[in-house]
């Protein structure tokens, strides 16, 4: 891997998407340049995430590391397909093949040893939920159940969803790395099992599309959940305990509609750990 610096024009090609994080650009034919905004630097955990899973045929191949403006950016390997929750919405009678599909990627982005340099998923963790606004109990509550979870070496991808997985043909590519860490797999898996089932569909979704997707989504993740689980190598721990601080980090990212949900789980942990500390 090379670092350089892309001369004016050189390469880039039209805007392919847009995030709150970065574009995407065509580069050539056969690959894409992701630049980063201003301000953002998780160019760093992806570049080294896509290091490490480098013939591994789960996420695109890191070409290069280029700078267009001052803006760092990664070049990837064009992926020619559509992500999981687009053929999701087009397909949902095959939710239990996407669910099985979703774990064996998951599984295999989980089988790698994470680079030293990515963070610790629990100091991660340990920021996000003494960011988010919370009731001292609960974030305290959080904290305790966190300082109890094991650290861990496998690579952790930290945004694990069905919109972060490329589907071409029979290939699974799993994109977007820039909240890469290193822990044991459980705390990555069971991000993705609060993101499957409580994420609040994009604004706007109507009434009736979220009342199905509601439906399509639980199975989903009951599907995502068993495969794992029995595919899985090693018996899945502390699961429950991963959640509850999941959800006191999740609160850290604003999102108010999802609050109720995630302040209702924090409680009742909480109060069910008070009821077993008696």
């Amino acid at each position: 891997m090379t670092d350089s610096t892309a001369a004016a024009g050189a390469g880039i090609g039209p805007r392919l998407g847009v995030g709150r994080e970065a574009e995407v650009y065509a580069w050539g034919d056969d690959a894409v340049v992701k630049l980063y905004r201003p301000g953002y630097r998780g160019h760093g955990a992806e570049a080294a995430a896509l290091a490490s899973l480098a013939g591994h045929d789960v996420a695109p191949s890191l070409v290069d590391v280029v700078k267009r403006d001052g803006r760092p950016g990664l070049v990837l390997e064009r992926i020619v397909g559509a992500d999981m929750l687009d053929l999701l919405r087009r397909r949902p009678w095959q939710v239990l093949a996407f669910a099985r599909a979703l774990a064996g990627a998951h599984l295999a982005v989980h089988c790698v040893e994470a680079p030293a340099d990515l963070p610790d998923v629990r100091q991660v963790l340990a920021a996000r939920i003494e960011a988010a606004t919370l009731p001292r109990e609960l974030q305290g509550f959080a904290l305790r159940v966190l300082d109890g979870l094991p650290s861990g070496d496998r690579l952790c991808h930290g945004d694990y969803h069905p919109g972060n997985v490329m589907v071409s043909g029979d290939r699974v590519s799993v994109i977007d790395w820039s909240n890469a860490a290193r822990g044991v797999p459980e705390a990555d898996h069971a991000r993705a099992i609060l993101l499957l089932r409580w994420a609040d569909p994009v604004p706007g979704t109507p009434l009736v599309t979220r009342g199905l997707m509601a439906v399509g989504r639980s199975l989903l993740t009951r599907g995502y959940a068993r495969a794992y689980a029995d595919v899985s190598r090693r018996p899945l721990r502390d699961l429950d305990s991963w959640l509850v601080v999941h959800a006191a980090a999740r609160l850290s990212e604003g999102l108010m509609v999802e609050q109720p949900r995630l302040l209702a789980l924090l409680n009742r942990a909480w109060q069910g750990a008070r009821v077993l500390n008696r």
